[in-house]
């Protein structure tokens, strides 16, 4: 039998007393219930003794009993809801964490779309069978159990009729469950397709426009969902169409036969009408159960099969690290005898070179000769497995260092940084404590002085910085990294949204810092603002790599 990948099982573990205080109200619920029913059918077989005092006694405990039911169901469908809450947000956490932890290869094989709608969309079938599941199927086996057990005691034939018509009405739920779970499960694909294919057109909407080729791409995807989409949609809409149906004969026609066998059964005096009052009450009962559990069994194999798709983030890489710390930088080298992409085009060929903490390296060379390649090479953004490319830190092969320890040491400042919805300090700082003399000195390294000043550290940024300027962008991206101190430090571009004059301070001061700090550099620009400052190995005072020559 299929089970749940063991980091599912590891998510729900602490929820274990919440879902066990919901079972306990729960079965509270079933015995008020039950019992309610059983006084409300002695109280009306009381009527024919003539014996008011028996009947009120009767009605007082009903009325107790409807206050318990209501208190009880109170806060048995609190923590229900609860749990149900608390358990998809505590999975959709676990994913993200479990996302970020991923190495580059599996974000560039799946967009953060895509990963949106793994961690939110798909786990919530995970979590609401891992959580609320189980309790509704025990409710309600627990229902359909006491329900037969109480028929039988009032009128065994009629019991028998009762549970085979909900035999046959489960098989048949349970059948068409399985068919709504598949077709909700293609919905669920065909629908992430037509996402993805509507965010790839948007991002290419200029193209789009100035080619005129609106009518083909919305006709293409008006194909699509034609095709693919609206025909889950419509299989989807028959099977519920029957399902509906025999749901409808559970609370219509079921409760209406019962009745009528009923009166016969009284008119013969094998029944009364206070039994016939609580078998009436007792079978609406049993159509709840009888859908809930079919189509519970085949959300637990639903859940199972999002659990699949889930399953790139779920499986841990089994990269085996021999090295745990990586130490101050001592000498970095690098050597390629060619790196090649997908498409089988080459670059990097016959290039080595290397540097020493506190060096400087300018990487130069024609567009797409593999300069930001190469940084993220460096960086461990790119993987290198299986490439003819070596690396090694201190002489230890990059690869065989654990990424944490890395990171540790080498820092890559991109060239557009990623500004979260935060404020400017924050944005600099991720979180992390840090000396208010090295704060300040960073910002200013960076030139974010002035701008620090005039709006504030608190001063709150929007989502990819778009309340300020790409230079202040840049610039708060080089701050970042250089409040770190990393032993390497790569920029890529890093000045190419400020004007000439701001650009040169920025490589006065960021050469100043490095010096300062002994931060080796590896850079990539198109201009010599950096190459004018400080000293290092070349003749100019820096190490120059040429690409592509």
């Amino acid at each position: 039998m299929k089970k749940f990948h063991p980091m599912i099982n590891q998510v729900f573990r602490p929820l274990r007393k919440l879902k066990a205080v919901t079972i306990v109200f729960s079965v509270g619920v079933l015995l008020f219930k039950f019992m309610l029913y059983m006084e409300i059918q002695k109280t009306v077989d009381s009527i024919s003794w003539n014996d008011l005092g028996v009947t009120m006694g009767y009605l007082k405990r009903c009325a107790l009993l409807i206050v318990l039911f209501f208190g009880v169901n109170c806060m048995m469908q609190y923590f229900f809801r609860i749990l149900q809450y608390t358990s998809h947000y505590a999975l959709v956490g676990r994913l993200f964490g479990l996302a970020l932890e991923k190495d580059c290869s599996f974000h560039e094989k799946n967009a953060p779309p895509v990963v949106l709608g793994m961690i939110k969309d798909d786990s919530k079938f995970i979590s609401d069978w891992k959580s609320i599941g189980t309790i509704t199927v025990f409710f309600n086996s627990m229902t359909l159990a006491a329900a037969l057990g109480i028929l039988i005691r009032y009128h065994a034939l009629i019991a028998l009729f009762i549970l085979l018509a909900v035999m046959l009405c489960f098989f048949l739920t349970y059948r068409i469950s399985k068919e709504i779970g598949k077709q909700t499960y293609d919905l669920q694909v065909a629908n992430s397709e037509a996402n993805q294919q509507i965010i790839d057109d948007l991002n290419g909407f200029r193209d789009i426009r100035q080619y005129r080729k609106e009518s083909f791409f919305s006709g293409r995807l008006a194909e699509f969902l034609k095709r693919d989409a609206l025909g889950h949609s419509r299989r989807l809409s028959g099977y519920y169409a029957i399902f509906t149906s025999v749901y409808a004969m559970l609370t219509t026609t079921l409760p209406v036969l019962v009745i009528l066998a009923g009166v016969v059964l009284i008119l013969r005096g094998q029944y009364t009408i206070g039994e016939l009052l609580a078998t009436f009450a007792l079978v609406g009962n049993l159509q709840e159960p009888v859908m809930a559990l079919s189509d519970f069994v085949n959300q637990r194999k639903q859940a199972l099969a999002m659990q699949d798709k889930l399953m790139p983030i779920l499986e841990r890489e089994s990269a085996d690290y021999s090295v745990k710390e990586a130490g101050t930088l001592q000498n970095f080298v690098f050597h390629s005898d060619g790196f090649c992409f997908e498409d089988g085009k080459k670059i990097l060929e016959g290039l080595d070179f290397e540097f020493a903490r506190g060096e400087r390296v300018v990487i130069k060379g024609e567009s797409g000769k593999g300069k930001s390649s190469l940084l993220n090479l460096v960086s461990r953004f790119r993987s290198a497995k299986g490439q003819a490319v070596r690396m090694s830190y201190n002489g230890t092969a990059v690869e065989d260092i654990e990424p944490g320890a890395y990171y540790g040491h080498v820092l890559q400042a991109q060239q557009m940084p990623c500004l979260f919805r935060d404020t400017l300090q924050n944005n600099i700082t991720l979180g992390e404590e840090y000396p208010k003399e090295a704060f300040d000195e960073a910002v200013f390294a960076a030139c974010l002085d002035d701008l620090i000043r005039v709006k504030g550290a608190d001063y709150l940024l929007e989502a990819n910085g778009e309340n300020v300027s790409g230079g202040q962008r840049q610039r708060i991206g080089l701050a970042r990294i250089l409040l770190r101190k990393p032993d390497i430090m790569m920029l890529d571009e890093p000045t190419s949204a400020l004007d000439p004059e701001m650009a040169g301070l920025v490589a006065k001061r960021v050469t100043a810092y490095c010096e300062q700090n002994r931060i080796a550099v590896l850079l990539v620009s198109h201009n010599d603002s950096f190459e004018r400052y400080g000293t290092g190995p070349g003749e100019d005072g820096v190490q120059t790599v040429e690409i592509g020559k």
